[in-house]
């Protein structure tokens, strides 16, 4: 049994050790592949609703997740803490947003400072490298940061060092530029596999609203779909790439505040219902 602890532990440390901070080149290369979004990434998108109830039957409890304090004692050591009171017993959404940062992600995260409330941003590295001070911002605010890959390639095709390439690169940078490492993953098109969770060692955030903000450009379609489908409890899929999610914003932060919903990270929706996030498994919503 002793034996048996051992080899389980040096495997953790094993994993860990992938993320384990290095030096980032200074010299990063700040093009950028074309992040416009084509029909691989529509095909991708839909897969999701065929996914969903599957996936969300296995949403993890509190209970269950006590059973790993592995962790529970990563999630602590990485975990920012809430500059804000957040009512556990209230509604409560989860606003992410994907591909930036761009010149329109300062403009969101004042309007979020300004109606007290916070996001999750999935940041690719190459977008970060540009926006350096709008990172900054992100966690002065009391937003939060997840991982996004370094320039938005597909990681299930990649081989295991080009995978730990985006994934690090990208967690280096951001560490670099706010003392912040991303405690969550959103791989891009939120495409997944089991052996691609077991590497990544993060938990990995979808959704449960996609507003395709990439396909309409369209604030009143995004703010639509949005106010008529939302719950408590839904993660929220936009993109700061676009004038059009910055408008919808607009709308969409106010209204849904004055519909009694708290606005917060993935973090603070975890952590009022209770539930530890676990490295290798897939969340679409946080429900009580």
């Amino acid at each position: 049994m002793a034996n048996r602890a051992l080899v389980i532990s040096l495997s953790l440390i094993m994993q860990l050790s992938i993320y384990t901070v290095q030096d980032v080149d200074a010299n990063i290369n700040s093009d950028t592949a074309d992040y416009s979004m084509n029909q691989e990434y529509s095909e991708s998108y839909d897969q999701q609703t065929d996914i969903l109830e599957f996936e969300t039957e296995n949403l993890i409890t509190t209970d269950e997740s006590l059973k790993n304090p592995e962790i529970e004692k990563i999630k602590t050591d990485i975990k920012q803490e809430s500059k804000r009171e957040i009512d556990p017993n209230k509604p409560m959404i989860a606003l992410t947003y994907d591909d930036g940062p761009s010149k329109y992600t300062k403009e969101i995260l004042d309007l979020l400072k300004e109606n007290n409330s916070a996001a999750t941003f999935f940041v690719l590295g190459s977008q970060a490298s540009k926006y350096e001070e709008t990172v900054k911002q992100m966690i002065e605010n009391g937003n939060q940061i997840g991982n996004h890959s370094y320039d938005h390639k597909r990681l299930t095709l990649l081989n295991d060092e080009e995978l730990y390439d985006q994934i690090n690169k990208t967690d280096n940078l951001i560490y670099e530029i706010a003392m912040y490492r991303p405690f969550v993953m959103r791989p891009p098109y939120g495409s997944t596999t089991e052996a691609l969770k077991e590497k990544i060692q993060k938990p990995i955030i979808n959704w449960s609203i996609d507003t395709r903000d990439w396909e309409s450009r369209n604030a009143e379609t995004i703010t639509k779909i949005i106010c008529e489908n939302v719950k408590d409890g839904d993660i929220i899929l936009m993109h700061d790439l676009y004038e059009s999610s910055l408008e919808a914003s607009k709308t969409v932060i106010p209204e849904l505040i004055n519909r009694g919903y708290q606005l917060v990270t993935i973090s603070e929706l975890s952590e009022s219902r209770e539930i530890i996030l676990r490295a290798g498994q897939t969340y679409y919503k946080i429900y009580k």
